[in-house]
């Protein structure tokens, strides 16, 4: 008899946002994860940790090897849904067209801001979403995508792309002076990270502090002020030191499909400001509630949130605010989607 498993992921990499979620999905669901092995450029170890209470494979050798050992697998077992994490490898598309469509689902983690719905592109995905018949889309914009490409299938609403390493709901603590600006990430051209050091090059009187590593390090160290700071790589595990340390988080990047950094910064406690171009400004951000969204590139803009999110009064609101965020709710919504699959 084949064993049977409730839900088989294939993904790239165990990134530790994915082992929690996949943890706490497998404490109600007999759950299975492939990776297939893909490689990570400019991600550090510290992106990998976390320790899996499933059962997993990882892919080894080429990409036939990889393939064949796919097809093996999902021979040999029986599974209610096979959840497939994109649509850009080999493998994923195999996969999807190896297994019935009534089974396959797969995660949109792409947004309409980035991902093309026209040409080639556009059918190419139609094609790759003909044989699946749910789509898990982290938020708004990328079920907006989903929508573009005309899915006929069913919609779920995720609202992540992981879980972070929540803390205890943040303690309003009532400030006079908001000087203490943080980014986290990695120091590469999509992060938009030289518009940042050049408002911030403006405002001699506010600190930004960078943590994080990446190529462009060196160059963006030679064009920053003295209210500039880089601290480099720091493990997740000391990250909420970091937050509880600073006033307010800052992600100006040109794309980004979610933004885990932010819900971070949030359950840390900071107000935010982030670029419209950050795929979870729509779900996560209430406007002049818990931050703000510029138009990327904006400077004018950028200018005007900073200068009001440095006012007391208006910090203070955002903080209060997100001392009443339910980020253990949050968390749960995600859980819910793979566990409550029919």
């Amino acid at each position: 008899m084949k064993q049977y498993y409730d839900l088989i992921f294939i993904t790239n990499l165990p990134s530790f946002y994915k082992i929690k979620l996949y943890n706490e999905i497998a404490l109600q669901k007999k759950i299975l994860v492939i990776y297939t092995g893909d490689t990570a450029k400019e991600r550090n170890k510290n992106f990998f940790n976390g320790t899996p209470n499933f059962r997993y494979y990882y892919l080894q050798g080429n990409i036939i090897k990889k393939i064949y050992f796919t097809i093996q697998i999902l021979l040999k077992l029986n599974y209610n849904h096979l959840v497939l994490g994109g649509w850009d490898s080999l493998i994923m598309w195999i996969a999807n067209f190896f297994s019935s469509k009534r089974k396959n689902g797969v995660i949109i983690e792409s947004t309409c801001y980035e991902s093309s719905t026209k040409g080639l592109k556009y059918i190419i995905k139609q094609i790759f979403l003909s044989h699946t018949s749910i789509a898990f889309t982290c938020g708004s914009p990328h079920s907006r995508l989903i929508k573009k490409l005309k899915f006929k299938g069913k919609i779920i609403e995720t609202g992540g792309v992981g879980l972070i390493n929540c803390q205890k709901r943040p303690h309003y603590i009532h400030k006079n002076t908001i000087k203490n600006f943080l980014y986290v990430g990695r120091l590469v051209d999509v992060k938009n990270i030289e518009f940042l050091i050049q408002e911030f090059n403006q405002f001699p009187e506010l600190n930004l502090t960078i943590v994080g590593e990446g190529k462009l390090e060196s160059y963006l160290k030679s064009i920053s002020n003295n209210n500039i700071t880089f601290l480099g790589h720091i493990n997740n595990e000391e990250l909420p030191n970091i937050y509880k340390t600073h006033d307010v988080f800052i992600l100006p990047s040109l794309s980004e499909t979610w933004g885990l950094v932010v819900e971070e910064a949030l359950n840390n406690g900071l107000p935010v400001i982030v670029s419209n171009r950050v795929g979870c400004h729509e779900n996560l951000i209430k406007e002049n509630y818990n931050g703000f969204v510029y138009a990327v590139n904006d400077h004018d803009m950028f200018k005007k949130y900073i200068k009001q999110i440095t006012k007391p009064e208006i910090y203070n609101r955002l903080v209060y605010n997100i001392s009443n965020i339910d980020f253990q709710q949050q968390a749960y919504k995600q859980i819910s989607s793979f566990v409550n699959l029919s």
